[in-house]
């Protein structure tokens, strides 16, 4: 009874994520977007490398991605599978051994190995190695690092290369 709950408790935070990911449209003017500006998102991605899936990689996802590998320009939703790997932003949760992320992300990356995010991250990165150039939130692995930190980071072996005392913690490290 008790797994239930838990289960429930974690399917309603994702849920909740999830929407809120797909109700930002990234605009941040109030004019509205012309067909030559706007980006059109695909609601679902079947992948197993990325010469084989169902949207092309230079397309967007905004809704569900199972991969084996997959990688498109944006993702927005949940994304399920061994690799995940995304050009521009990435806004939900994901759940794989790799999660590669080359702009800014927003949510949660679970990653078996390695969560990585090459521009900023809002959220949560729980892997064994976890690494962003610029964090607002928590980190959860054996190893974290970046580069610029608002926030807590828990494992072995935690850097925060802009702080100039404790750069380097074991078992915890923050940044304010």
């Amino acid at each position: 009874m008790r797994r239930f709950r838990v289960f429930g408790v974690v399917g309603i935070a994702t849920f909740l994520l999830v929407v809120a990911a797909l109700a930002d449209t990234g605009q941040t003017s109030s004019a509205p977007a012309t067909a030559s500006t706007e980006e059109s998102f695909k609601p679902i991605q079947l992948a197993l490398v990325p010469t084989i899936q169902l949207v092309p990689q230079d397309q967007s996802v905004r809704g569900f991605r199972l991969n084996i590998y997959g990688d498109n320009q944006s993702m927005s939703g949940v994304d399920i599978g061994l690799m995940h790997e995304t050009k521009g932003h990435f806004g939900g949760v994901g759940f794989g051994l790799l999660n590669i992320v080359h702009g800014d992300a927003r949510g949660l990356q679970f990653s078996g190995i390695y969560s990585g995010a090459d521009g900023g991250i809002s959220g949560l990165q729980v892997g064994m190695v976890n690494r962003s150039t610029n964090i607002h939130g928590l980190q959860i692995g054996l190893a974290n690092f970046a580069d610029d930190m608002t926030g807590i980071q828990i494992g072995l072996w935690n850097e925060i290369k802009s702080k100039e005392k404790w750069a380097v913690c074991p078992l915890f490290n923050a940044a304010f």
